[in-house]
């Protein structure tokens, strides 16, 4: 039987190219990321071509790239692609796992990362960031917004979705691992001398240390709690029929512990940066969240402009941009064929800057997602799509509206330097990796 091949082969995909060679090219993505991929899409459409590190790799870009890619979840090997996850954190992370192995991981954390679980314990998120808030503003002294609101998170969570006897001043050490190790798994070359820094080895050390004497709390005494982590480890004892894996354990505890709170993070302060920056819509919220009690964390969901600053600023600030990834089946997409083995770059969010869904998509505009305004079908990638949607979506989504709403009901905010709009939403996506500095002025009663 002939095989036939429909498709035309990848050497007849065109090739975006920025100055006279690749290496040219490759330097113009690296100052803007974004715009390069947004300008290619405009050009040739779902796929092209463009050198990327060290090689020419295929592109899928835009709304049909993502409806095919998160569809066709049997298509894609994340544990090449997603490699340095599995350096750092162990051959059982959730971000580089693939067929079965995957689905049995994400059932076992279901118990942590569902909606009701994520929503068990945000009253505690609520008046504990109002505690912070409020101890952070005494004397009129300068916050560091970045380092608080990861601090905030990870003790939060160490007393409710992951309850242990972790020490106040182990909190920090833990969320500049978690910083750190972000920013550090995708720089290529520069990635072995950035984990081997002595700062970095002491951190994940430190970290490792503390994730592993909780765990064997639990398992020294598995039924002394009730939280998200003991879903989960009744869940893995289920799977593997006994006395559960202390190094998957470790791993699963990370997850619901530390992972996410550094996109968390940045979600509020990008937010927050926004609002206080755009002095009509500060006033709107204001004025919304005049009528919320302060306490009813169900309210929150009922406030318009609120959930529409949230969404434009993911929609500005996504946390990921570029993903790659690599084929294990033979596939047709775009009129041309794919064999087995095929690297693609997956510029996730090109959707977001696509100006026939969003008019002028480098401004700050909620009224975009007011009067039943909303992310359009597929342009949406902040938390990529299908089975390997991002796991800890639902935390963040709800804990954000909460920061934002307790920072700007109760205190004003004074930078202490004008916040740097120019930001390259590049291979880490829209973060803020300088320090935010503010006074928290308490508004008048």
């Amino acid at each position: 039987m002939v095989n036939l091949i429909l498709g035309k082969s990848i050497e007849d995909i065109p090739i975006h190219r920025v100055g006279a060679t690749d290496e040219e090219s490759f330097a113009a993505f690296q100052q803007d990321p974004m715009m390069f991929h947004v300008r290619a899409h405009r050009k040739y459409g779902s796929v092209y071509r463009t050198w990327f590190r060290d090689r020419m790799w295929v592109v899928f870009a835009g709304t049909e790239a993502n409806d095919f890619i998160w569809k066709r979840g049997e298509l894609w090997s994340y544990a090449g692609a997603n490699a340095p996850f599995l350096e750092e954190m162990g051959p059982d992370h959730v971000t580089a796992l693939d067929g079965p192995h995957h689905r049995e991981k994400r059932n076992v954390l279901k118990p942590a990362f569902d909606m009701a679980p994520a929503m068990r314990f945000l009253p505690q998120f609520n008046s504990g960031f109002h505690a912070a808030l409020a101890a952070a503003s005494r004397g009129g002294q300068p916050v560091e917004l970045v380092k608080f609101w990861a601090d905030e998170i990870t003790r939060i969570n160490a007393r409710t979705v992951a309850q242990g006897n972790l020490p106040d001043e182990a909190i920090p050490r833990l969320a500049r691992w978690e910083y750190q190790m972000l920013r550090g798994l995708f720089l290529d070359d520069a990635r072995a001398s950035y984990v081997q820094r002595e700062e970095y080895r002491a951190l994940k050390e430190h970290a490792m240390m503390w994730l592993g004497r909780m765990v064997d709390e639990r398992l020294a005494r598995p039924d002394a709690y009730d939280d998200n982590f003991a879903g989960t480890m009744r869940a893995r004892m289920e799977l593997e029929g006994g006395t559960p894996d202390r190094d998957r354990l470790i791993n699963d505890l990370y997850l619901i512990l530390l992972a996410g709170t550094d996109n968390t993070s940045n979600l509020i302060n990008w937010a927050l940066i926004f609002t206080f920056t755009s002095p009509a819509w500060l006033a709107a919220l204001r004025t919304e969240l005049d009528g919320w009690d302060g306490q009813d964390i169900m309210a929150l969901a009922r406030l318009p402009t609120l959930k529409a600053i949230l969404m434009e600023t993911q929609r500005v600030r996504p946390g990921t941009f570029v993903l790659t990834k690599e084929c294990v089946q033979d596939f047709e997409f775009g009129g041309y064929h794919f064999p087995a083995g095929t690297k693609i770059v997956h510029p996730n969010t090109v959707g977001h800057f696509m100006e026939e869904f969003y008019p002028e998509p480098l401004r700050f505009d909620p009224q975009r997602f007011l009067e039943g305004g909303r992310f359009i079908p597929r342009t949406q990638g902040t938390f990529g799509g299908g089975i390997h949607i991002c796991l800890g979506r639902n935390h963040s989504l709800l804990q954000s509206p909460i920061g934002v709403a307790q920072l700007v009901k109760y205190y004003d905010l004074e930078f202490l330097k004008p916040p740097d709009f120019d930001v390259r939403v590049g291979y880490t996506g829209g973060r803020l990796d300088e320090e935010l500095n503010v006074r928290l002025i308490p508004r008048s009663a």
